[in-house]
């Protein structure tokens, strides 16, 4: 687990571009759009003052999923699938 100051700044390092999406209703999630690259972390900056629950999804290779819990300042990796959370890592 990482905190997301440090999550959001390895992004930034990497270059990785990503999808968020956000706690809808009932398990599922709905898919946010950042139509400004250039300040896309600071995008997911400012959504992570405002959604108490926040999944990136990486795009590359690996299927890099991680959940934001911005209320406990805590990223974790999980499965995610279908707008819905299948595993959280321990």
């Amino acid at each position: 687990m990482k905190n997301i100051a440090e999550f959001i700044a390895q992004m930034e390092r990497d270059k990785c571009t990503y999808n968020a999406w956000v706690y809808e209703k009932e398990g599922c999630y709905k898919q946010l759009k950042c139509s400004n690259t250039t300040n896309c972390y600071s995008f997911l900056k400012e959504i992570s003052e405002y959604h108490l629950q926040i999944i990136i999804e990486l795009n590359n290779n690996k299927l890099d999923n991680y959940l934001l819990l911005p209320e406990i300042n805590v990223v974790t990796h999980i499965g995610f699938n279908n707008q819905k959370i299948t595993t959280l890592a321990a």
